[in-house]
């Protein structure tokens, strides 16, 4: 409030019904201490706090209950393909199929996330003993996950 000048304090005051009751009594301050106003002279008004409180929650009450209306028309978020790439190629296979078996859930296929959700164990189980006996590198990784995800893109059919 202090880079505010007289007019716009004093604009506040006038539109109390606008601002916050925090705001208010900073804007009081500001002008008491500019020496505007005396001490005192301007005290936030119950009835003000009152009415901001009775507007806020009929404003409330109304969004609740509209939203209940909305709630058919809403479409679920899916995560998409290339999020599923990227978690699968930079993290390992069993993190894309953790992706896509939520997007499986919401698009009610219980059966493929069955599927996904084993091809991902066994597939992991794979690589960990692979990289056993290949040389350890993040290059080898990478296209252990990179055959993960086409396996789960293709065999699967990743359609969002």
């Amino acid at each position: 409030m202090k880079l505010k000048s007289n007019v716009e304090l004093e604009g506040i005051i006038d539109q109390k019904e606008n601002y916050t009751n925090e705001a208010l009594q900073a804007v009081i301050w500001e002008l008491e201490k500019r020496n505007l106003i005396v001490e005192g002279e301007i005290e936030l008004n119950e009835e003000v706090i009152a009415e901001k409180e009775l507007k806020s929650a009929s404003l409330e009450k109304e969004f609740t209950s509209n939203e209940g209306a909305f709630n058919e028309f809403e479409q679920s978020t899916l995560y998409s393909k290339n999020a599923i790439r990227g978690f699968t190629i930079f993290f390992s296979t069993i993190f894309g199929a953790v992706l896509l078996m939520y997007n499986l859930k919401v698009m009610k296929k219980p059966k493929e996330r069955i599927q996904v959700l084993f091809f991902s164990i066994i597939y992991t189980i794979f690589v960990y003993f692979l990289l056993n006996f290949l040389p350890k590198s993040f290059l080898t990784t990478l296209i252990l996950n990179l055959i993960g995800y086409t396996i789960l893109s293709e065999f699967f059919g990743i359609n969002i």
